[in-house]
């Protein structure tokens, strides 16, 4: 048996905007997905992809870019009611963005927001570092091939967005993990490390989306014991898709196959910056 995990995720991700220029003052402008993760102590943490905040991989044939600013959307509350009001906050510290060598992954720690109001525009706290599926959980086949997954996000392509334009929300997709989760898939035509394959149709805009594996098998509770339990792990990050080469309508060339960055990039990222803490190891043992 497999169930969704918390309903409530779509208010805690959102469109991350990046804009880049060149030394004459040229500039280029990228949107994706990213979403809010928090450590057990409370710090705020922003993950998206590194295509995102990187040049060279966004922009591979403008050698001279840099990125010179990067938004968060976020949602105005009301009484702690959602409302459709969203606005994008810029970063001001882009220091705090902390790119993976090699894979697609990037996360903003602690991110600092310009004229941010923490009463009127809340940042979620539903996904926690315990929440991010570790090696040990690959290596031991607890996320497992043919499992269904599901990934959130904001697809479109060159403008035209798939999503609610008036409230802003993501989409929700599902997918299935398509490869051997315990062994990174390469292809000649994915340029970065530690991928996991998926059945499933992720489009522009979509790369950033966090992909969670469901609840599997029946919650412990009273007299139940299922030695199957499994709860929804946070498996990565939805990096890329690939296209049909036919004369299909673009909208309708895709593939069926598309790609994440493994949440082991994202605990990577978060050791090599001594904010990853210790005891989340243990609670996976």
């Amino acid at each position: 048996m497999f169930t969704p995990p918390n309903e409530n995720l779509i208010w805690t991700v959102h469109r991350f905007r990046s804009t880049f220029a060149n030394s004459i003052g040229g500039t280029q402008t990228g949107i994706g997905t990213g979403f809010w993760m928090s450590s057990g102590n409370g710090k705020r943490i922003f993950v998206t992809n590194k295509h995102n905040v990187d040049p060279s991989l966004k922009f591979p044939n403008s050698s001279d870019l840099r990125l010179v600013q990067a938004q968060v959307e976020l949602r105005r509350f009301e009484n702690g009611i959602q409302t459709h009001d969203t606005e994008f906050f810029t970063v001001s510290n882009l220091e705090c963005i902390h790119s993976s060598l090699t894979a697609d992954c990037a996360v903003l720690i602690s991110p600092q927001l310009e004229n941010h109001s923490e009463e009127q525009f809340p940042i979620g706290n539903i996904t926690k570092f315990k929440d991010l599926a570790m090696i040990e959980e690959f290596n031991r086949n607890q996320i497992k091939i043919m499992e269904p997954a599901i990934f959130i996000g904001f697809p479109g392509a060159n403008g035209r967005h798939w999503w609610d334009e008036s409230w802003k929300l993501p989409v929700i997709r599902q997918c299935t993990l398509a490869s051997w989760p315990a062994i990174p898939f390469t292809n000649s035509q994915i340029q970065t490390t530690d991928v996991l394959l998926v059945s499933g149709l992720s489009f522009s805009g979509s790369s950033g989306s966090p992909v969670f594996v469901m609840n599997r098998g029946l919650h412990p509770g009273g007299d139940i014991q299922d030695s199957g339990w499994r709860p929804a792990r946070l498996i990565g990050v939805m990096s890329g898709h690939f296209w049909e080469n036919t004369q299909t309508p673009a909208m309708f060339a895709h593939s069926g196959l598309s790609y994440l960055t493994r949440s082991t990039s994202i605990i990577e990222i978060l050791q090599s910056a001594n904010v990853w803490e210790s005891n989340v190891d243990n609670q996976h043992h």
